[in-house]
């Protein structure tokens, strides 16, 4: 059996054009079942090839008279030009134009259809899948994969999808900043309903490997992550390397406002007490609530409980009365009750502290480590009720988006070393393929419809071109 597949082209006037695409042999009852992948692939580079060289031409048509005073622009001539797309490389004749003198351009200026329409000879299909599978895969994985289900072996390479990463990551992050300068106004009365509500707001940071050459061994990229939690349910992350941006807290507020949370509106922060949110939001314009991650709190407890089964200046018969003690101290401060419990820790260490050689001891250390913890930090809350509210009370928001954003790509399992800016661009393009925001970027202007040429330059170009 042989199976032929043709593409009509029918035009405006009804005129069909056919063109073979591939023909297939099988035999029905010893050959699999369709089409190979290598078939599959052949059949949709074929179709690619013929409907890019047509679009192509109608292109060429379409710039062929001045927009401005419809009078035929000179052809200067021609060159080759490789497009890579989605289902191969495409090698196509490129026209390049003289600008009419209706506008003032000087004499001899020329361009290139063609060049406006695809202007790093990659089209966005292309790019757009090179940079989502980099988001989440090496480069050398990126690259392997696509070249197994489309026809694009020879229209990428790992150190291309390597600069389309660069090059997107840059026009996000060009694009963040533009957005930066607008003033920030507050929103009306009527806008405020529509408003999402940010219930909780994180920061960490994360070290990768630097790429620095023996010299300078031992040096690390600082990358900070952070995520935002709304009342609807939905999140939203950013990131970046430190020492790439002019403002940490400029960043914040950057985000906080493409989020859509109004500049007046209070946002609760949850923070471990190690500073790191201190670093991310020095000087940010949005007031903030600062909470205390009860994560951390649990863990002092915790650390208390253990210490209570080694001690050996507490007999058996009291260990579970003592670990009563130090868990009521914790359930305390998770209803709010922060004062009462540092008290209670305090008495319970004033009881034992008459036993000989109880200071020192890991029991001794860790009760006096909770209750200066919970003293030292002013942002403790009644966190019973934001639980019982659906309300987030651990930090650990902020420790999902680093390993949602940076572990799962740049660190964790991978033996991997980075630049700062490396590391920031391709952080622009996680954070964007996180929050669905990641989209192929549109043509650059919208096209002139294609009319007759009578022109001997044009139409040699436009018959060697459908050649």
């Amino acid at each position: 059996m042989k199976m032929i597949i043709e593409a009509h082209l029918v035009d405006d006037e009804g005129q069909t054009e056919r063109v073979q695409l591939a023909a297939i042999n099988r035999e029905l009852t010893t050959d699999p079942l369709g089409m190979s992948l290598a078939e599959g692939k052949a059949v949709l580079a074929a179709a690619q090839q013929y409907l890019v060289a047509r679009q192509c031409q109608s292109i060429a048509s379409a710039h062929a008279h001045c927009e401005r005073c419809e009078a035929m622009l000179g052809l200067k001539g021609w060159h080759r030009r490789q497009i890579r797309t989605v289902f191969g490389a495409i090698n196509v004749q490129s026209p390049r134009v003289r600008h009419c003198r209706c506008a003032g351009n000087a004499a001899g200026a020329s361009f290139s259809p063609l060049v406006h329409v695809v202007p790093t000879s990659v089209t966005p299909e292309l790019e757009y899948l090179q940079v989502r599978w980099a988001a989440h895969l090496s480069y050398a994985a990126a690259t392997m994969l696509l070249s197994e289900v489309l026809p694009i072996t020879d229209a990428i390479s790992v150190s291309g999808v390597k600069r389309r990463v660069r090059v997107v990551g840059a026009a996000l992050e060009q694009g963040g900043q533009a957005a930066a300068s607008v003033e920030r106004r507050p929103a009306a009365v009527g806008e405020r309903e529509s408003e999402p509500t940010l219930t909780a707001l994180a920061v960490d940071s994360a070290w990768l490997k630097h790429c620095d050459p023996p010299r300078q061994q031992g040096r690390n990229v600082n990358l900070v992550a952070g995520r935002a939690c709304f009342e609807d349910g939905h999140t939203r992350v950013y990131s970046y390397v430190h020492n790439q941006v002019p403002s940490a807290a400029g960043r914040l507020d950057l985000f906080l406002a493409a989020s859509g949370v109004n500049p007046a509106t209070r946002v609760t922060v949850l923070t471990d007490g190690a500073g790191e949110f201190e670093k991310a939001a020095k000087g940010c314009a949005q007031p903030m609530c600062h909470i205390l991650d009860w994560f951390h709190i649990a863990m002092k407890f915790k650390s208390a409980e253990r210490s209570v089964f080694g001690c050996e200046q507490i007999d058996s018969l009291e260990r579970q009365d003592i670990e009563s003690e130090v868990r009521s101290a914790k359930w305390l401060v998770w209803h709010g009750k922060a004062s009462k419990a540092v008290a209670r820790l305090k008495a319970l260490d004033g009881k034992l502290s008459a036993r000989p050689q109880y200071e020192g001891s890991t029991l001794w250390w860790n009760l006096r480590k909770a209750a200066c913890y919970i003293r030292d930090n002013p942002g403790l809350v009644n966190y019973a009720r934001r639980h019982h509210k659906g309300l987030p009370v651990s930090s650990s928001i902020a420790e999902s988006a680093v390993n949602q954003v940076v572990s799962l790509r740049m660190a964790k399992k991978r033996q991997m070393r980075w630049s700062d800016e490396g590391a920031h661009l391709l952080a622009q393009v996680r954070v964007h393929e996180i929050n669905g925001e990641l989209r192929p970027r549109a043509i650059p202007f919208p096209l002139p419809s294609p009319r007759p040429t009578h022109d001997p330059g044009w139409d040699a170009y436009l018959m060697l071109n459908a050649a």
